[in-house]
């Protein structure tokens, strides 16, 4: 992989600094400018967890991805610039119960004797910031983030996000190091399972400098500055908003 061609896709200058402020850099530049997508799901395409298959679906033909391509890839270059860093999974929280176990990927890096989340594929919650495990809150243009212990297991780690007044579970995770091969099996589901939500109906989500843009099917969701706007989208402008709002094409 090429790490600097890599740096490019996504606008950032490789200055050597290592620290939190650059990871942040890292991370919310990549979801900016590579979108969470699912077009080759739908197109009946399989998808690979092989690095030089990720690099260049993503790097090379600036495309987007699911977590396990997204988180992965970007779990490679973060360990190619130096940082400590693991793969782990996740559970979501979805309609009021937990789905599947451990069928999300995502990122742990610890740095300067503290971990931190780092999550740049999940959907439309994708995070912009790292978030420190310490229950500390960090705040977004979309809303406030922190994690907390599970009460019903003290292993377990669990994402909450507030948008108003009430915080929300995203997902638990415990800190167990995963390799790629690992999500080979829940990668499958996602690509061909009944619980699926990613085989059924097109979904993009890209960050924006002041919010995030998110398409299901053709119901297009703006959020700028905290305030969300609805639209429907026309069956023949699909093709040239996926170009133009979310870098693909």
């Amino acid at each position: 992989m090429n790490s600097q061609r890599y740096l490019a896709r996504i606008g950032i200058v490789d200055e050597g600094e290592r620290d939190i402020g650059f990871l942040g850099r890292l991370q919310a530049r990549h979801a900016t400018e590579i979108p969470f997508e699912n077009l080759d799901i739908l197109a009946g395409i399989p998808l690979s967890l092989d690095a030089s298959d990720l690099y260049r679906k993503i790097v090379i033909y600036r495309r987007g991805g699911v977590c396990y391509e997204l988180n992965g890839l970007f779990h490679l270059l973060l360990g190619d610039l130096g940082y400590s860093v693991s793969l782990a999974a996740a559970t979501v929280y979805v309609n009021g119960e937990w789905f599947i176990e451990e069928t999300h990927a995502m990122n742990v890096v610890r740095l300067e004797g503290a971990d931190y989340l780092v999550d740049v594929g999940f959907g439309g919650n994708t995070l912009r910031r790292p978030i420190p495990l310490t229950g500390e809150e960090i705040s977004d243009v979309d809303g406030a983030y922190r994690i907390r212990p599970d009460p019903s297991d003290r292993d377990r780690k669990i994402l909450e996000k507030k948008e108003t007044a009430e915080w929300e579970k995203l997902y638990r995770f415990t800190l167990r190091s995963k390799s790629p091969v690992d999500f080979g099996e829940v990668s499958a589901m996602t690509q061909c399972g009944e619980r699926s939500i990613f085989n059924k109906t097109l979904f993009l989500m890209i960050l924006t400098d002041r919010g995030r843009v998110t398409l299901r099917d053709h119901s297009l969701t703006s959020v700028e500055d905290g305030r969300k706007k609805k639209e429907t989208i026309e069956p023949d402008k699909v093709t040239s908003l996926i170009h133009d709002t979310f870098k693909i094409g």
